[in-house]
């Protein structure tokens, strides 16, 4: 990743975070249940959601170097699908 890429992940994980608090504290005001509005994961970047943005990363990096290899277009299916589930995740 380049810099600017890193910036800008750090930025949207800012922004969705500071998402996930407006809903939390708009939840916690009304009486409502909080527990249906706070991913625990998510917020508090648990060790198996960090895994498993690692192991997408890593997956995706192998894939991306050895794609004139193998020029397989089931792996290159499957590469795009890792990094959509990534982009929805990160």
């Amino acid at each position: 990743m380049t810099a600017i890429q890193v910036l800008q992940s750090s930025a949207e994980e800012l922004q969705r975070r500071a998402e996930e608090h407006r809903r939390l504290i708009a939840a916690a005001i009304d009486g409502g249940d909080v527990k249906g509005v706070l991913d625990v994961c998510g917020f508090l970047d648990c060790p198996h959601r960090r895994r498993l943005r690692e192991t997408l990363v890593e997956a995706i990096a192998v894939l991306e170097e050895t794609r004139r290899a193998f020029k397989s277009k089931q792996l290159e299916v499957l590469r795009k699908k890792l990094i959509g589930v990534l982009a929805e995740n990160a």
